[in-house]
């Protein structure tokens, strides 16, 4: 009979190895001190875990940000762009289009997700999932002290035990998510309609539904690290927050052979296949 410790032994080793089938993505544009702390304080708790790959793609007029971790699994690239909105979505595209493993984390460059529920979402995309967010819909932006706090030493218990005095959002479907690559690209990757800040996450949602594949959560919640808001944490004017949101409740209003038909004829398209 297995003992308690080996069970605990192998449940863990086979968590670990669905990290090798797992890249993180993020897209990253400096705009504050806090933005580039944050940035190392995430690439540091990703990189306890050698098996996940990393692609950092900064977009920016130039690099504003050096990793200050040195890796084999952490791949950085820089791209020119002059453009002070930052065209989330289309640098997501870029970065969907690199990845060798099955499976994609899409990420904030300020969260934090426990490595456990990141191997459960892999094991439901495995599964079926096309979408699958690695935390049951609870998301706690982090006061600006216990952030720094974090920061200062990557101790996990100074997020996990003061939930209490952190700002609490229950259904959140953005910060991090985990695709199935293949499948996720089939269903037009990301809205490059979306243009800056915007609902993109909720109609990423909305799509694969309609799409009528698989949307999944894991349990555990996401913790997200203060940093302050400046122009791409906001609509940049009326205009592109009319468009952002025609586009969204465009999405919402159709069925499934109209979208598919919608994503399919989209300028971008063609660039993912």
């Amino acid at each position: 009979m297995m003992t308690g410790w080996n069970y605990w032994d192998e449940f863990i080793e086979n968590q670990m190895k669905n990290l090798c089938d797992i890249t993180i993505l993020i897209p990253l544009r400096i705009d504050s001190d806090e933005r580039k702390d944050n940035m190392d304080a995430c690439l540091t708790f990703l990189s306890r875990y050698p098996d996940i790959r990393i692609i950092v793609l900064e977009a920016d007029t130039a690099p504003k940000y050096k990793p200050s971790l040195s890796c084999e699994v952490l791949k950085y690239c820089f791209i020119e762009d002059n453009d002070p909105i930052f065209h989330r979505t289309r640098y997501l595209n870029i970065l969907l289009r690199q990845v060798q493993t099955p499976f994609a984390g899409i990420w904030d460059s300020d969260v934090i997700v426990p490595v456990f529920q990141i191997s459960e979402a892999i094991e439901l995309c495995r599964q079926g999932a096309t979408l699958c967010y690695p935390y049951d819909g609870h998301f706690y932006n982090v006061t600006e002290r216990h952030s720094r706090l974090y920061r200062q030493s990557l101790n996990m218990d100074i997020l996990s035990d003061n939930i209490p005095y952190f700002l609490g959002c229950p259904h959140i479907v953005g910060g991090a998510f985990v695709v199935h690559v293949a499948g996720y690209l089939s269903a037009g990757g990301e809205n490059e309609n979306f243009y800056g800040w915007g609902p993109e996450d909720s109609e990423r949602r909305e799509r694969i539904s309609t799409w009528g594949l698989t949307v999944k959560r894991t349990g555990g919640c996401l913790y997200h690290l203060y940093h302050p808001r400046g122009l791409n944490s906001f609509y940049a004017d009326n205009e592109h927050k009319r468009n952002n949101l025609r586009e969204y409740l465009k999405i919402c209003k159709m069925k499934k052979f109209e979208l598919q038909e919608y994503i399919l004829n989209s300028r971008w398209i063609q660039q993912l296949n």
